[in-house]
């Protein structure tokens, strides 16, 4: 077993986190909001390793309990702990940002509202560019169903101590192997099925490399990979979004940013493209996290918070 403290940069919001994964339904997490704790896979290297996230300390003095259910060497310790902080954008610093979004009359009630909500990453660029493939245009509860499945297909399962089931993310290698066919079955569409398979095998071929990707700027990330099949702009934007942690993407097709701005804005009637861009200008160059921030007006709406 491996235990570690991790000291996260203040403000972090604990219970603001909790709150938007309670509406973001992951089949990777055990997430217990009584006990602030959440409980998932990581895969450390090629290996598979169960891990437990305590959340510890104050909204000003935020620590992540990390205990690892396996030995790690000292090489393992460093990935996964560099992974945690990733995930969790451990480093960011909001004040400038909140500084940034106060000069805007109509964000400045969610810096208040919301304050220490941080983006919540993918643990890496394979499985994040997957999830996106498989969440274009359906709603995040069957898309949530679909990840499942490909868990239960192709990926690595472990026991805790307790006999409760934890699914890993499958490798690129698994997904590779895999036919359309095989999840035709699952009711992946038969563009879905292909498109993530072929993701798949690009990487392992060699056509794509995500280590290359992490030295790119945003848009030679974009012409890069929308030159692979069924992977547009939007799915590009949303990787570098919640895989990389880019600051400064406007995911402008977005439903549900376009339903946020029309109520966080009080605009008469919903915003096209053309105009959640032009609205977005003012964001730059944090418009990754002030997206964040308007998604999270819609989520705390339908989790009933009251909104003023």
């Amino acid at each position: 077993m491996y235990t570690s403290e991790i000291s996260l940069a203040p403000p972090y919001s604990f219970e603001r986190l909790l709150r938007r994964l309670e509406t973001h339904p992951d089949p990777q997490l055990l997430v217990d909001v009584q006990e602030g704790t959440l409980r998932r896979v990581f895969r450390v290297g090629s290996r598979p390793i169960l891990v437990s996230l305590q959340f510890q300390g104050s909204m000003e003095e935020p620590v992540i309990r990390l205990r690892a259910e396996s030995t790690l060497s000292e090489t393992e310790q460093q990935l996964l702990e560099k992974t945690v902080r990733h995930m969790f954008s451990a480093d960011l610093d909001l004040a400038p940002i909140y500084d940034h979004m106060r000069g805007q009359q109509p964000l400045v009630i969610l810096t208040e509202r919301f304050r220490g909500l941080r983006p919540f990453l993918d643990s890496d660029l394979f499985q994040c560019m997957v999830k996106t493939i498989i969440g274009q245009q359906i709603n995040l509860v069957f898309a949530a169903s679909l990840t499942e499945r490909l868990l239960e297909l192709a990926g690595d399962t472990l026991q805790d101590e307790e006999g409760r089931v934890f699914m890993a993310f499958p490798t690129e290698e698994a997904v590779a192997r895999l036919e359309p066919d095989d999840l035709r079955p699952l009711q992946f569409s038969q563009r879905k099925a292909e498109y993530i398979i072929d993701y798949a095998r690009a990487i392992v071929n060699g056509t794509v490399d995500l280590d290359r990707v992490w030295q790119m700027e945003d848009e030679e990330i974009i012409s890069y990979l929308t030159s692979l099949r069924g992977i547009g702009r939007w799915t590009v934007e949303c990787l570098m979004m919640f895989g990389m942690g880019r600051p400064d993407l406007l995911p402008a097709a977005d439903i549900g940013l376009r339903n946020g701005i029309h109520m966080v804005y009080g605009l008469a009637e919903k915003p096209d493209e053309k105009e959640i861009r032009r609205i977005g200008e003012d964001w730059a160059p944090w418009r990754s996290v002030c997206s964040l921030y308007i998604w999270e007006a819609v989520g705390a709406v339908r989790r009933k918070e009251v909104w003023e």
